[in-house]
């Protein structure tokens, strides 16, 4: 079951993330973002506990035309990869995302992987980070929204 994040969770969601990353950088990247305000939606996949997570902050673009989200961290219990978890945080995400009125939503990310989603490079190429290259990819949420451009994208301190 895929569920919007409870503070209960907060502990259980630390842990999962230290575990599928191998270290406690991405952990820490999820929590500052938390404290920071930045996060716009964290979703938990639970089988009797805490097994995906996935986190989506917001993005600041000049010019303000368009609603961009960030898709990072996504982390799934080291046992319970290659069971289609993190497939199904990031469609229900992405669903969530546009109902919440975002236009786009950006990645850095294995191309191929995230390719399966609908997220192409040639999608961010009007968007221009600190991330920029071949791994930053994005995916419209809504028809034509990366039409415009050039953006400059600013992502939230926590990321640096």
């Amino acid at each position: 079951m895929i569920k919007p994040l409870e503070p209960a969770d907060q502990e259980a969601v630390r842990a999962l993330v230290s575990a599928a990353f191998g270290r406690p950088d991405e952990a820490e990247l999820v929590r500052r973002l938390r404290a920071d305000g930045d996060a716009i939606l964290e979703l938990a996949a639970v089988e009797g506990r805490v097994v995906g997570h996935i986190l989506f902050s917001r993005l600041a673009v000049e010019p303000a035309t368009i609603r961009l989200a960030a898709l990072a961290p996504v982390s799934v219990l080291p046992e319970r990869r290659k069971a289609g978890i993190g497939s199904a945080l990031i469609r229900d995400g992405l669903a969530r995302c546009k109902a919440l009125g975002f236009d786009a939503v950006a990645v850095l990310g294995d191309p191929a992987y995230y390719r399966r989603f609908g997220f192409t490079r040639r999608a961010a190429r009007g968007l221009s980070c600190s991330y920029s290259g071949l791994a930053y990819q994005a995916l419209e949420l809504r028809d034509g929204a990366l039409d415009g451009g050039p953006w400059s994208v600013l992502y939230p301190r926590a990321f640096d």
